[in-house]
């Protein structure tokens, strides 16, 4: 190669980061904006709505269900290979006093 190509080829490889790092740059800002704006308020309220509920495998036996908006969880016994068991509603411990 000789120099005059190699010179050509740096520049387009430089130019080629300058054009995808402005690309990003407006992609993020304009996606900031988009979700600081208060018109996208519903959707991350259903967004927190959509996830309120976790499930939480404890072991093979035992699974829980924690709401996370009240802090209140449901446990149930589900030993392998019976049939179903039923649920029953557990008091979340009191870290506040």
């Amino acid at each position: 190669m000789n120099k005059r190509n190699c010179i050509i080829l740096a520049t387009a490889i430089l130019l080629g980061f300058i054009i995808l790092g402005i690309t990003i740059r407006l992609a993020i800002e304009d996606l900031s904006q988009n979700i600081s704006s208060p018109d996208n308020e519903d959707h991350i309220n259903n967004l927190a709505e959509l996830y309120r509920y976790q499930m939480v495998p404890v072991n093979d036996s035992n699974i829980i269900i924690f709401d996370r908006k009240t802090g209140k969880y449901w446990r149930k016994f589900a030993p392998p290979n019976e049939g179903p068991t039923e649920w029953t509603r557990e008091r979340a411990p009191n870290y506040n006093k």
